[in-house]
């Protein structure tokens, strides 16, 4: 998903760009550490800095779903009214589907937080994180470019900027956090 020129975006555009670009780094970051070499080394929850890594990620998945769910409650009703109805319906379904993927990673995150780790877990983990990135990958680029990039089509500007506002305030930019980076 390449970085768009803030100049083009609307204000609540902005606002959910930058809030799907922390999750895209959140879901690289994931797809990094249970893939390729770092794959082969199981997550250790008794290293300070993985249980944090593994803490992090069960709230930013948390968070990926409330995200979803502010879309869903607030700006497609809006969309659906201004024309957008068959695009909602397909970002739903995909919600329908990256929400179970989200809260099974996060369950297994906590059960090794709270059970330590093992090869049958480790490969739960693997295989659920896998999953959740493609699903996450796919779907991001599709609202970056049919809904963040159109808002101006769907939106006045006064609806916009009080949405904006509005998630500002009941989802800080930051809450997102890009766990399991690249050292």
């Amino acid at each position: 998903m390449a970085r768009v020129a803030k100049a083009f975006l609307t204000e609540l555009g902005q606002v959910l760009h930058e809030e799907h670009f922390r999750i895209l780094s959140l879901i690289c970051g994931l797809e990094y550490r249970v893939g390729g070499a770092e794959g082969r080394r199981p997550i250790d929850p008794c290293d300070v800095d993985e249980k944090e890594h593994l803490q992090e990620l069960i709230v930013s998945l948390d968070q990926i779903v409330d995200h979803n769910r502010f879309e869903e409650a607030v700006l497609f009703p809006l969309l659906c009214s201004s024309g957008g109805s068959e695009l909602t319906s397909l970002l739903t379904q995909e919600h329908d589907s990256i929400g179970p993927c989200a809260r099974c990673v996060r369950n297994i995150a906590a059960e090794i937080l709270a059970h330590g780790i093992n090869a049958k877990r480790w490969g739960r983990f693997q295989d659920a994180a896998n999953e959740l990135a493609a699903e996450m990958m796919a779907h991001l680029q599709k609202e970056e470019m049919a809904v963040v990039q159109q808002l101006r089509a769907f939106l006045d500007a006064e609806t916009d900027h009080r949405l904006a506002v509005k998630h500002r305030r009941e989802r800080p930019p930051t809450r997102i956090k890009a766990a399991f980076q690249p050292a």
